[in-house]
Parts: structure tokens; sequence; C-alpha cells
């Protein structure tokens, strides 16, 4: 019985803390190009899904973080005679501040970092792997999270490149470097309370 009390009183504190995260899965898709490849336009379309936690830290104030695989990459317009687009397959971490400043609305900034672990290009004959591209990204992230109901949010967020994905050499910018351009339209579902 003593084993228990003090098993008890050493978990207290442990259960208390767990119980400021919450959590749950987010599922949606990218419209994305990359700057830098003279393909303009958002044509091409991917698919995103993870899971997140979130806390409330003071007021209005919190923090998220999320682990999500995430398709970005870029395509011709579907007007032109060449179809080519670029598949870039990532896993990210995006870390981000929340505020909430209306009701049901929350505003989110930050950064994420992702590990591209598949890059392929297609000329119009298939798929080919290529691996022009850093493997690692780092990209800042702008977003606004609506609470449409109890466990269930809409979010629209705005991803850019922080440093090039791809460079002609080191220390390049655009026109000699590429750029994610991303938009991320998703549906978070919290579990649990």
């Amino acid at each position: 019985m003593k084993q228990i009390l003090i098993l008890i009183l050493i978990l207290m504190p442990v259960i208390s803390f767990a119980q400021r995260f919450k959590g749950g899965a987010l599922v949606g898709f990218n419209v994305s190009q990359i700057d830098g490849d003279f393909w303009a336009g958002y044509n091409k379309a991917g698919m995103v899904g993870g899971a997140y936690v979130y806390t409330e830290l003071k007021d209005a104030w919190g923090a998220q973080m999320e682990i999500r695989y995430s398709a970005k990459g870029s395509a011709n317009s579907i007007y032109s005679d060449v179809h080519r687009k670029i598949r870039l397959q990532y896993i990210e971490m995006p870390l981000l501040a929340t505020y909430n400043f209306f009701k049901d609305f929350q505003a989110q900034g930050g950064f994420s970092i992702g590990y591209l672990f598949n890059a392929a290009q297609n000329d119009g004959y298939g798929y080919e792997e290529f691996d022009q591209f850093d493997q690692y990204e780092v990209a800042l992230n702008i977003g606004v999270n609506y609470e449409v109901l109890e466990k269930i949010g809409v979010n629209v967020r705005f991803s850019y490149s922080i440093l090039p994905t791809y460079a002609m050499y080191s220390g390049a910018s655009f026109p000699y470097a590429m750029f994610n351009n991303v938009i991320t339209f998703g549906i978070y579902y919290r579990i649990g309370q």
C-alpha cells in the first residue's frame, strides 16, 4: 500500500503536466510551386497528413508542434504543350507559436524543418528520381486556424523556404536558386479532451 501511495505522489505532477497538452491528427493538401524553376503558378497538388501536439501558454498564446508527410513540387501549366512535373516528398516538423485573436480563430507563425526523402521529375515519360535538391529544408510558416466544431478545425497556411532547396552555387539566390512556395489547406481533429 505504501508503494502505491508513493507511486501516486510521484505520478501526480506528470499527469497534471500531461493534461496541459492536446493533440490529434491532421489531413489536407498542398498547392505548390518552386520559385526559380520558371514555371509560374500553384499547379502542383500534393497530400499532407500527420499528427500534432498543442499546449496553451499564457493569456491567448500557445505553442504547437507537428510531424507530418508533405508532398510538394511544381508543374507547368496544364495549357502548356509539354507537361513537366517535379515531385518532392518531405517528412517535416513545424514548430509554431499560436495566438487566439477572435473567438474561434487562431493565428499561427513559426518555422518548419523538413527532410526530403524522395525527389522525382516527370518530363512526360514517367517519373525518374533525381538528387539535385538539398536533403533538408528550413521554411517560414504563417497561417490561420478556425475551430468549426469542438474537436475539428480547418487551417490555411503559407510556407516558404528560408534557405534555397536547390542552388547552382554556394550562396546563390534567385534566379540561381530554387525555393519551395506552398499553400496548405488542412483539417485538424483533436483526440481526447
